[in-house]
Parts: structure tokens; C-alpha cells; sequence
């Protein structure tokens, strides 16, 4: 069992190396059992497949599926200013995360530019916990004109593009150079206040 736990962390670490270093492009059996020093019928013994293999490697990288533990753990809380807190450190949380993995930038590049069912899958589980965060908002937002499912979907939508356009084009986005600790900070201080306007309209603090 022991030699059978290394066998498959060797090859995760392998897929994590090739997915970093050159992309969802250069994965492949081949290189994947090389760079991991073992045979490629261990991929199939222990994964079921190579898809397999990559699925295990994202479900240890993506930000939503190593959240979903602590999501399940979750106490909700029962209060306005309680869920808003927790609505905001979860974005937060994402944004910090995303700007500092580069895997996980790797992945939602992957997302965006093929047709891969094994992405699509993993878009699907995404949105099903993401389902579970806005559905707490819900008992809180009583005006009509505040479509906060809308409001979640330009933060994290941004949260990715503005990362993901700093770390290949490098400058300035908006006027904030995301590269420094005071615009990092301007765009957390932004989510907290995007997320107190959409529960208070018209008594947002600045």
C-alpha cells in the first residue's frame, strides 16, 4: 500500500510539474510516466485512466475543490453582517489564492481555451458549491432590483481576468498595478465593498 501511495503522489507531482511548466497541452502518458521514473501501466492500475489521473491532480489544486471540506464544515450564519463577512472572505480568499498559484491560473486558461469534458466537470462542481454561497445571501437580500447572483459572477469573473492579464501582460489594469501590496489591497478592500452594497444599497461605507 505504501509503494502504491508513492507510485501515485510521484505521478500527480509529475502532471503538477509538466501542467506548470509547459501547460495542459504538454500532458501526456508518456512524459507524465517518465518524469515520475515508473511504468505507464500504473497510470491505468491506479487511476482507472489518464483523465483519471489529471482529475485527481486538479481536485488537489483547484481553489473551489479544496474549499468544499471547509464549505461542508461550514456553520452558516444567521446574521446579516455575519454573512457578508463570510461572503467576502471567501472572495478574498479566491483572489489571494488564484494571484499566488500558478496551477490554478494554468487551469482556468485550460477552461477557457479547449473543449475538454474533464474541464467542464470540474466547472459543473464549481458551480454546485458556488450554489451553496449564494443561497446564504439569499434570506438577506430583499430588494428586488439587487440581482446578487449577477454581482458574484463579475467579481470571480474579474477576480480571474485581471490576475490572469497581470501575469501575461504585465502594467497597469484600471490604474492598479496588481503586482504591488497596495493595489492587491485596493482590490480586496473593492470586494468588501461591492459586497456591502449589494446587502445595503444606498448605505455603503468607503
Amino acid at each position: 500500500m505504501k509503494n502504491k501511495d508513492e507510485t501515485k503522489r510521484k505521478l500527480i507531482m509529475a502532471v503538477s510539474h509538466i501542467f506548470q511548466t509547459e501547460g495542459y497541452r504538454g500532458l501526456g502518458v508518456n512524459k507524465v510516466a517518465k518524469l515520475a521514473g515508473v511504468s505507464k501501466k500504473l497510470i491505468y492500475r491506479y487511476f482507472g485512466g489518464f483523465e483519471r489521473l489529471v482529475e485527481a491532480y486538479v481536485m488537489e489544486t483547484d481553489y473551489w475543490m479544496q474549499f468544499s471540506g471547509e464549505l461542508r464544515q461550514l456553520t452558516v450564519p444567521k446574521d446579516l453582517e455575519g454573512t457578508k463577512r463570510l461572503i467576502s472572505h471567501i472572495l478574498k480568499n479566491q483572489f489571494l489564492y488564484f494571484q499566488s498559484d500558478k496551477a490554478m491560473q494554468e487551469l482556468i486558461l485550460w477552461e477557457l481555451s479547449s473543449n475538454s469534458d474533464l474541464m467542464r466537470s470540474i466547472h459543473r462542481t464549481r458551480e454546485m458549491m458556488g450554489q451553496q454561497v449564494l443561497e446564504m445571501a439569499d434570506p438577506y437580500l430583499n430588494n428586488p432590483s439587487v440581482n446578487f447572483r449577477a454581482i458574484a459572477a463579475l467579481l470571480v469573473g474579474g477576480i480571474y481576468y485581471t490576475i490572469l492579464h497581470t501575469r501575461h501582460n504585465g502594467g497597469l489594469f484600471t490604474d492598479i498595478d496588481l503586482s504591488t501590496d497596495s493595489g492587491r489591497e485596493d482590490i480586496l478592500k473593492a470586494i468588501d465593498q461591492v459586497i456591502d452594497m449589494a446587502f445595503n444599497p444606498g448605505q455603503t461605507r468607503v
